[in-house]
């Protein structure tokens, strides 16, 4: 039956007639192990394909999931891991048996005539070999993977004229995205393995037509060459023996070691250093002589170069010899290239940074950084946030500084956001010891995922400057993963932006139609804290006077000074003009009655009058008096008792009480006793001032000196006697040219208070046409004429 099917399917295909041909291909004297490097190189990108489609089934080309799903692979589904490391590895086995193979048609002469197309296309599935390789970089989206990718793409864009464009190709856009990765994923799933299947078929053809290169022959001298063996059983034995054995390593290598992955790709991470895979170090260690512009020489130039001369190689190199020592020149070309790619490479795992061994105490120090979540704002040589310093660049060798630091973080800056932790003093000094073993070539420790794991927006830059208008769009979605505190561990120093300019006057509209946003960062008992007298549960409209009553100023700090006003206006009748305080006095009781309860009077008054106002109110209220009067009393009102302007104004004490002290001494009686006075005027009065001073000090006040009355009447003479005499005494320089206009006519006028006016006036006037009380224009011109006349001639 078996022969049936197998010989019904030949008929139909001839693929068991082609399959037999293939096996039964004869095969020369000499062919053997060194000849399982091809079957090794087709069998590891078997293993691709199939671990490929099988990881193919969970992978997600996208950056929110990429990550994820190749965690999610590694570490939860079942096998997931081993087949994950199966293709991760053998990629790495596929570059080296690939490698190892070219070497091994070089030495052996294999290029040269008849075979130079299959060394061709072995340049070819090199080339796509290495291709896979870089572009299965970008696919699990990790640290490594995105800066891979940066350096990668920066490196083509470095050509010249044609360099920009084909980094935008590469990654979709002006910088590494979602573009770039799926991109990365058509290439590395669909085009490169279809030219490398292509190319594969193609070669295994030539090399079946061509027959496989016995070893150490001359070309053309082949024609000698014996056939004793078959491709099957003899070659196909040895190489499944070969294929067992590195599958058998390829497993041991994933299941104890397992495939890396770092942690999720954060383009904010300027700092991290990306180091390529080992068949990639060597390019990583020439590209460092080769610093800014020079770098198109040493990523573009110097392998274009070589790859041309591998491809021209089998047509330049016709001497018909493939034993190694008699070609001399190819050989020493090959030790060259093989000793500087080894070099390279020996010299790039060298160059990489080796990270302190960190003792007992240490780390227990790091355990407690990674728990409290440190690496959410400080970061490790570009690895964690970005939010505080990164602790590998700043100095962290100050023990007690730290301690400090550590136990309270606003010690130095006090508008520092990181929070305070109550640590044990034998936690403070592992973590303080962690903290100063931090150098220049550490990295941030590997945390398992706690929880749920940070979405991709979290990853972008300026996440956190911008995260506010994310909580905006919808606050719902942060309490999916974080709890109300959770914000507070940032914002217990800084408020929020919308939380200034007078928030808590306007919150209540945010509040009563988003609450939301409150419950994004608040619980319930917050707002409680604040509104606990003043709740505005459902009945606050009608229970809000005993609140306002309770806390009188409570109110204000949300609302305005007009606010009550929207409600109570309508129930202010016409008479509470503005200045209704100061009026209400005068109202009738009754009226009042309409509107406020018998209380409401004794929130101010008690009765009609405050507290204070008692039967000693009159003889002690100047003591109180004061701004508190006037909510009540207008300057009036005092005024209608005290008759003066209370309180006395400015110069009151030094001038202008006098006049009326003289005038009205009963206007001073009804604050201040006899007593008060006395306080200032202690002097007694001089000897000379007898009954008949008043009549005579004028003759006596000019033989005394201003000082002698300047003691008792105040600054300047002059002023002190305008109190009485009402014009400036002594009479100033001019002063008979200008005395007829105080009245000097007039019987009662001021003069008469010193002078007898018949007498002293005739002094100076003509008697005979003076006439006392005569204020005619022509006696005063005839008067002033002569009074001038007179005055000259004193003069």
């Amino acid at each position: 039956m078996i022969r049936k099917i197998f010989r019904w399917i030949d008929e139909q295909s001839d693929l068991v007639s082609i399959i037999h041909h293939f096996l039964e291909e004869p095969l020369a004297k000499g062919v053997g192990w060194p000849h399982v490097f091809g079957s090794l190189a087709l069998f590891s990108f078997t293993i691709q394909v199939v671990t490929g489609v099988f990881l193919l089934l969970y992978y997600t080309p996208t950056p929110d999931h990429a990550h994820e799903t190749v965690d999610y692979i590694t570490h939860v589904l079942p096998f997931g891991g081993i087949i994950r490391g199966l293709h991760h590895y053998c990629a790495s086995a596929m570059a080296l048996i690939v490698g190892l193979h070219m070497l091994q048609v070089y030495v052996w002469g294999a290029y040269k005539k008849p075979r130079q197309i299959i060394w061709v296309l072995g340049v070819g599935l090199l080339l796509l070999t290495m291709g896979l390789a870089f572009t299965g970089y970008l696919l699990p989206w990790d640290q490594k993977a995105y800066w891979a990718a940066v350096v990668g793409t920066n490196i083509a864009g470095s050509v010249p004229v044609l360099g920009e464009y084909v980094r935008s190709l590469a990654r979709g856009g002006d910088s590494v995205g979602a573009l770039t990765l799926t991109r990365f994923f058509t290439i590395h799933t669909c085009i490169l393995p279809v030219l490398l299947i292509g190319l594969t078929i193609f070669h295994l053809f030539q090399v079946r037509k061509r027959g496989i290169t016995p070893p150490w022959r001359k070309v053309g001298d082949e024609q000698n060459i014996e056939y004793t063996q078959r491709f099957y059983p003899e070659q196909l034995f040895k190489d499944i023996v070969a294929a067992l054995g590195v599958f058998l390593v390829l497993y041991f290598l994933a299941w104890h070691f397992g495939a890396p992955l770092e942690r999720m790709a954060n383009p904010s991470e300027t700092g991290y250093v990306p180091r390529p895979e080992w068949f990639f170090l060597y390019m990583f260690q020439f590209l460092m002589y080769f610093p800014g512009k020079l770098e198109f020489v040493g990523a573009v130039l110097v392998p274009a170069i070589t790859v041309v001369v591998f491809l021209v190689l089998p047509y330049v190199d016709t001497s018909p010899h493939r034993v190694p020592r008699r070609r001399p020149y190819a050989m020493a070309l090959a030790t060259v290239v093989f000793c500087v790619i080894s070099g390279l490479g020996l010299m790039g795992l060298a160059s990489a940074p080796r990270q302190k061994e960190l003792n007992r105490q240490e780390k227990i120090g790091e355990k407690i950084f990674m728990d409290l979540r440190c690496s959410t704002c400080h970061g490790i040589n570009g690895g964690g946030g970005t939010a505080g310093p990164d602790l590998a660049g700043a100095n962290l060798n100050d023990q007690k500084r730290l301690t400090v630091l550590v136990r309270n973080p606003q010690a130095f800056n006090p508008r520092s956001i990181m929070p305070q932790y109550n640590l044990p003093p034998g936690k403070v000094e592992s973590l303080v010891a962690f903290l100063m073993s931090i150098g220049q070539n550490s990295q941030m420790p590997e945390s398992p995922e706690v929880g749920p794991k940070k979405p991709q927006s979290h990853f972008e830059e300026g996440w956190l400057t911008g995260h506010k208008y994310e909580v905006r769009k919808d606050p719902t979605q942060c309490s999916s993963c974080h709890k109300p505190a959770f914000c507070q561990t940032c914002h217990q120093k800084r408020r929020p932006d919308s939380h200034m300019n007078q928030w808590i006057k306007s919150h209540f509209g945010t509040a009563t139609e988003k609450p939301e946003y409150c419950a994004v960062c608040h619980e319930r008992s917050f707002c409680t804290n604040c509104h606990k007298d003043v709740l505005h549960t459902a009945k606050w409209i009608s229970q809000h006077k005993r609140g306002f009553a309770k806390r009188p100023g409570i109110c204000q700090e949300c609302h305005t000074t007009d606010f009550c006003v929207a409600c109570h206006k309508g129930a202010e009748p016409q008479s509470h003009v503005p200045n209704w305080i100061h009026r209400h006095q005068r109202a009738d009781a009754r009226t009042c009655n309409v509107c406020h309860a018998k209380d409401f009077c004794s929130s101010c008054h008690k009765g009609a009058k405050p507290d204070t106002h008692n039967e000693q109110w009159p003889k002690t209220h100047g003591r109180s008096a004061g701004a508190g009067c006037r909510q009540c009393h207008t300057q009036k009102f005092c005024a209608s008792c005290h008759k003066v302007e209370i309180p006395h104004p400015a110069r009151w004490k030094s001038r202008l009480h006098q006049p009326v002290a003289r005038e009205n001494p009963a206007v001073c009686a009804t604050c201040h006793q006899q007593s008060f006075c006395l306080k200032c005027h202690t002097r007694q009065k001089p000897a000379s001032h007898t009954p008949q001073w008043k009549a005579i000090h004028g003759g006596r006040v000019k033989e005394m000196s201003d000082a002698a009355c300047l003691s008792c009447h105040g600054k300047g003479s002059r002023i002190a006697c305008l109190n009485c005499h009402g014009v400036e005494m002594p009479h100033p320089d001019g002063f008979a040219l200008k005395h007829a206009g105080v009245g000097s006519f007039k019987s009662d006028s001021l003069c008469s208070k010193c002078h007898t006016l018949k007498k002293f006036c005739t002094q100076c006037h003509d008697s005979d046409k003076f006439t006392l009380g005569d204020t005619s224009s022509g006696q005063a011109r005839a008067m002033r004429s002569v009074s001038a006349r007179r005055a000259g001639g004193r003069r």
